[in-house]
């Protein structure tokens, strides 16, 4: 007799989900809506679409509502290159001022003002991996976040990627390459080096070798006329407030985002750090393929060997744990994809040890846990919320594994 595979999952268990969710963010209109999706041993073991996608219209939250997903870009970006990576086409020793000059010399900034050449260069390696010395506006603390800014890095969307680059490649860097993790445009700086090495844009490379075979024909650096009405509202702080007080929680207020995150193809931008539009399904295929490098239909865009090799954690313990700003995330290292759990022991949330994935600034997650054959997607658009709703998610799914 055949066994019928389960999930192992406790479905009981699994309605925990939806009750945090409604008890602390939509009962007290910390978010309009929400979309969780669980899957475990070859099922999808759960999902709930609970609130409104845009509440003044009084829409709700379906299954194919459109999401700007911010930095689960990156991981998306970085699996491209491990692509590459397996073609030849790109080593992680590469300097990327072999494919960016501007990179050649770098500077470092220090707190006082004063700058001094780098003593290394900046390699893919140190883009994968946050450790460049590049950094973010909106990190405090960080002086070349303020020359980020004065350029208008972040929140001008009508600059090609190219010209993006271009300009930051001029400005100094924030430490010296390798010697810190640092959360920062470095994957920016990494699709750039994607276009140039395939002589290609950025969108038709991923279409080509991730979203056609993987089905995800929804994700895409721009959202078609007639899927506008599925785009999720933004929801949460402006950039201003976000940097004046990232604790803070106003009361919920639609944000216009389309001068630094365009929506139309008229408009569209490339990036490699954010800029991606997707689904909780299409997400969904990506995410597992990274358990093992294929489609659901078999076919392997990844070989099973590279993926290996990128989930390894690559930072010393020196460098361990990571931290975004102000917020650290206990018992997390970094592969060649995104965070990975190094240390449970020092976790703060249920999780197990090669545990990995990303998050994005409006509040999209994900998380895979390639030896329990489990992965979550948590989908919202919320930006600047600093709640634990991530954390306490993921662990209302792992206890509910059997």
């Amino acid at each position: 007799m055949t066994k019928i595979k389960t999930s192992g999952m406790s479905k009981q268990r699994l309605l925990r989900i939806d009750d945090h969710i409604n008890r602390n963010y939509l009962d007290t209109e910390k978010l309009t809506g929400a979309l969780t999706a669980i899957y475990r041993n070859g099922r999808l073991a759960h999902y709930s679409a609970l609130g409104l996608m845009d509440r003044e219209q009084n829409k709700p939250v379906l299954w194919d509502t459109i999401y700007r997903i911010y930095s689960m870009t990156k991981p998306i970006v970085s699996a491209m290159a491990l692509i590459l990576m397996e073609q030849g086409r790109l080593h992680l020793y590469d300097p990327i001022a072999k494919f960016i000059p501007g990179f050649k010399q770098t500077d470092i900034l220090d707190s006082n003002g004063n700058q001094t050449p780098a003593n290394s260069s900046i390699t893919v390696d140190h883009l994968l991996t946050h450790r460049s010395g590049l950094s973010y506006g909106f990190l405090p603390g960080c002086p070349v976040g303020k020359l980020y800014q004065e350029h208008n890095l972040a929140e001008d969307g009508n600059r090609s990627l190219a010209e993006y680059i271009d300009i930051l490649s001029t400005l100094p860097i924030a430490f010296e390459p390798g010697s810190r993790w640092h959360y920062s445009c470095s994957t920016d700086v990494l699709a750039r080096i994607i276009e140039i090495a395939l002589d290609e844009s950025l969108d038709k490379i991923l279409q080509h070798y991730l979203f056609e075979p993987l089905g995800m024909h929804e994700t895409g650096f721009f959202v078609a006329d007639e899927n506008m009405s599925r785009l999720m509202p933004m929801y949460g702080k402006s950039l201003d407030q976000i940097l004046d007080d990232p604790f803070s929680t106003p009361p919920l207020k639609q944000r216009d985002c389309d001068s630094a995150y365009p929506a139309l193809k008229d408009a569209m931008t490339t990036r490699g750090g954010h800029g991606l539009f997707s689904t909780a399904k299409d997400y969904l295929e990506f995410a597992l393929m990274t358990r093992h490098g294929k489609t659901q239909s078999g076919r392997t865009l990844i070989s099973r060997k590279m993926l290996e090799f990128a989930w390894h954690n690559r930072l010393p313990t020196t460098l361990i744990p990571i931290a975004v700003g102000p917020l650290p995330s206990p018992g997390y290292g970094w592969n060649l994809l995104g965070r990975v759990m190094v240390n449970p022991g020092d976790a703060i949330h249920l999780t197990g040890v090669g545990e990995g994935g990303w998050a994005g600034a409006a509040g999209t997650y994900y998380w895979v846990d390639r030896t329990e054959d489990f992965v979550g997607i948590v989908m919202t658009q919320h930006l600047g919320n600093v709640s634990p709703m991530r954390n306490n998610i993921q662990s209302a799914a792992y206890q509910a594994i059997e």
